[in-house]
């Protein structure tokens, strides 16, 4: 009995020292956002004062009443989801067939196709950005949310979540499509009945990720849209501000409602995150 107690008297030590050891990491990646949390219910002067506190001396909850009136932040806010939405949705399909194909297709110059696909990661969007704007003239897309959508969902996200998604179908077995197609099932009933329920997890990583991407570009909104009304959130944050200068309690107030979606999303989808970064390491 004693033997066994001093046993896991280390292991205990051990799995203490761990959690002390994450907690203390924990604490340094969460200190910015109570900070901006704590900034959202001050007025300026507390936001600037030195030495700097936690909580001012009154809770300033009309900061986030002072949102809505000096913008239609509700409807930059709605953008902001819409064009989540549509990224996410056209990235998880076009990163999934794309992936399906490199990894299961045999086709010509495959894997040179691939390394070109992949040669895409390293290109940055201000690279590219001044053909993108002519085109987006062009076509006639200059404020609307179409070009943030498609520029989004296929050049920013796409290449790395298509190879998220094909590394994911290089490791599942081979023998589930021969006994598909033993059954007559065609390729697109194999893809999506029987290797598309398997990558669940990956196709969760993939939409965090794009979530993620798709909710903070700048860039793009800042080039293709004109009206107020159509901007996304990461461009309005920048619109609160007078003739002083930036309204700090206004723009922490606003920053801490632009993280919620991100955060719901990501705690939704915890669980199959998790299962899809160590999906390959358990196989």
């Amino acid at each position: 009995m004693r033997n066994s107690t001093r046993s896991s008297l280390p292991r205990t030590l051990s799995l203490a020292g761990r959690y002390l050891a994450l907690s203390a990491v924990s604490l340094v990646f969460l200190a910015p956002f109570v900070w901006m949390a704590s900034g959202s219910l001050k007025t300026d002067a507390e936001f600037k004062a030195f030495p700097p506190t936690l909580f001012g001396s009154e809770l300033r909850w009309d900061n986030f009443v002072r949102v809505f009136q000096l913008q239609p932040f509700g409807a930059q806010y709605l953008n902001s989801i819409v064009v989540l939405l549509l990224v996410c949705a056209l990235t998880i399909v076009i990163s999934t067939a794309a992936g399906y194909a490199f990894a299961r297709v045999r086709m010509p110059a495959g894997n040179l196709v691939f390394l070109v696909l992949l040669s895409a990661m390293f290109i940055p969007i201000e690279a590219t950005i001044l053909p993108l704007f002519r085109m987006v003239v062009a076509l006639g897309w200059i404020d609307t949310l179409t070009p943030v959508i498609v520029i989004s969902g296929v050049i920013s996200s796409a290449p790395i979540a298509t190879f998220i998604m094909r590394q994911a179908f290089v490791s599942l077995p081979d023998e589930f499509g021969e006994a598909a197609r033993v059954d007559g099932a065609g390729r697109w009933r194999t893809f999506l009945q029987i290797y598309a329920p398997m990558v669940r997890p990956s196709v969760a990583s993939v939409l965090i990720y794009t979530a993620w991407i798709s909710w903070n570009q700048f860039l793009e909104p800042l080039l293709f849209l004109r009206s107020t009304e159509r901007l996304t959130v990461p461009v309005a944050l920048t619109h609160f501000e007078d003739m002083a200068g930036p309204l700090w309690g206004v723009q922490s107030a606003a920053a801490t409602l632009s993280v919620l979606p991100v955060v719901v999303l990501f705690l939704l989808a915890q669980r199959q995150v998790v299962a899809g970064l160590t999906e390959g390491g358990i196989k």
